[in-house]
Parts: structure tokens; sequence; C-alpha cells
């Protein structure tokens, strides 16, 4: 009679699926009774994984946006293009900045207020010769050519004498500055005489009658 091959030692036991065989115990996987470790979940620390937002999402939610930003831009732009009529602003003034003059001396120039006083020096002197006053006439003289002025009057001027301002006041230049006043008219009973009343034209002194100058 033929046996059958040995299969090893039987027991009246046999393992269900999911149970621990013979000979285990709980500490065997280290969470038993008494084990300080928490039970196998199936999960890494911390609990249970967040599922992760696929990377074409992110791509595809970030190019909407980058998109509604750049519509958000233009569109403004093309609705409010026509409603701006107003016109070119006006440039702002560029120029020469208007100054008020300041006050100068008063120049010998061609009805300048110098000529004017001149004129009104010269006529004066002329009426104290007319009125054979040549005391106040020389009064009028400048210091230091009285001198001369004083021997002119006595060899041209005698009385009875008219003689009055015949033109305009004139700057001359000469190596005095002076404004000549001409002037015209008789002296010594009828003798016709003219020349030039020569007033000293100093810059900040007064106006002085230098000398006359006698036409030939």
């Amino acid at each position: 009679m033929t046996q059958p091959p040995n299969q090893g030692p039987t027991s009246g036991w046999q393992q269900q699926p999911g149970q621990p065989g013979p000979g285990y115990t709980p500490m065997q996987s280290g969470y038993g009774p008494g084990s300080t470790q928490p039970p196998y979940t199936g999960f890494g620390p911390g609990g249970p994984r967040r599922p992760r937002i696929p990377l074409y999402l992110v791509v595809a939610i970030a190019g909407v946006l980058v998109l509604v930003g750049v519509v958000a831009l233009i569109v403004p732009g093309l609705m409010g293009g026509d409603d701006d009529q107003s016109g070119p602003t006006a440039p702002s003034p560029v120029g020469r900045q208007v100054t008020s003059p300041q006050p100068t001396a008063q120049p010998s120039t061609p009805g300048g207020p110098r000529l004017t006083e001149a004129t009104a020096l010269a006529t004066k002197f002329l009426a104290f010769l007319n009125a054979n006053d040549q005391k106040h006439a020389l009064a009028l003289g400048c210091a230091d050519s009285i001198k001369l002025l004083t021997g002119q009057l006595l060899v041209t001027i005698d009385p009875p004498t008219r003689l009055t301002v015949s033109g305009p006041a004139a700057s001359v230049t000469s190596y005095y500055p002076r404004i000549s006043v001409p002037f015209s008219g008789t002296t010594k009973g009828g003798a016709p005489l003219s020349g030039t009343v020569d007033i000293m034209d100093m810059p900040s002194q007064p106006l002085c009658v230098r000398l006359t100058s006698l036409a030939p």
C-alpha cells in the first residue's frame, strides 16, 4: 500500500485570512496593548495627505488672471478715447521778463531832461546880459572858468543888448562834456552877435555856464 508524500505536521487549526498565525502576539507589531505608537492607518505623519492641485490647472488660472488684467487696461482706453474733446493746452508763456526801468542819471541826449535844463539856464544867463546885470550872469558860471567868462563878457557885451536863444540845445563832444545852446541878437547899440552858450555837463553835478562861443 502506497502512502502520500509527507506534507509536514498538521494540526486541527487553520489560519483564516486576515488573522495572525499561531504564536503571534500583539507586541510583535508594536501596536498591541501597552504600545506607545499609534496604530497604523496607512497615512504618513501628520494625518492624511491633501490632494495636490495639478500643475496645468495652476498655469491655466495664472493665464486667465493675466488676460483679465490686460483687458482691464485696454478697454478703458478704447472706450474713453472719443470722450476726450479737450483741445491742446496752451503753452506757458516763455520769454523775456519785463522789468521796470531803474532810475539812471539824466543823459545828455537830444530832448533829454539835461538838454531842457541847459536851455533854461542859457535863457536865464542871456536875460541877465540883456539887463546889463553881469554880476548875476557870472553867478551862473562854473567855478573853474569864472575868470575866462568874465573876460569874454567885458570884451563882447555892452548895453544895450538884445540876445535870445535861437535853436535847440545839443550835446557836443570835446575835451570836456558840454551842452551848447545857440543864441543870436544884438549888443553894443545894434552890432549883430551870435554864437553858443557852452554849459558844462558833468554827470551828477549841477549845470553851469563855462564860456560863450561866438560865431565867425
